[in-house]
């Protein structure tokens, strides 16, 4: 079932259109119920540029992340350096300390 406007379907008639046809062309036309206002527009662009405010901070922490994440693999590399080469000194005191004391 369509909604018939009622001003486009006087118009036709008055016009000298046919029922039938005035009715198939009102039917026809779509009902919009609400257009955007430049005060919506306005909000629409306010709320971009909040979201590009939000992205560029998400942006810096990102960065942030990335340098955080180099430093703690940094000193994982260093910690491997430490256990191979004092683990063996460390383990070769252990054994001679308990079988050779």
């Amino acid at each position: 079932m369509s909604i018939i406007v009622s001003e486009v379907y006087d118009a036709l008639i008055d016009a000298g259109a046919s029922e039938a046809k005035a009715k198939a062309a009102a039917a026809a036309i779509p009902v919009v119920e609400h257009l955007a206002t430049r005060g919506d527009l306005a909000q629409v662009k306010d709320d971009l540029a909040q979201v590009k405010v939000d992205l560029a901070q998400v942006k810096g922490d990102l960065a942030q992340v990335k340098v955080d994440l180099a430093q703690v693999k940094a000193e994982i590399a260093g910690l491997k350096v430490a256990v191979f080469t004092f683990g063996p000194l460390i383990l070769a005191l252990l054994i001679r300390l308990v079988f050779f004391p």
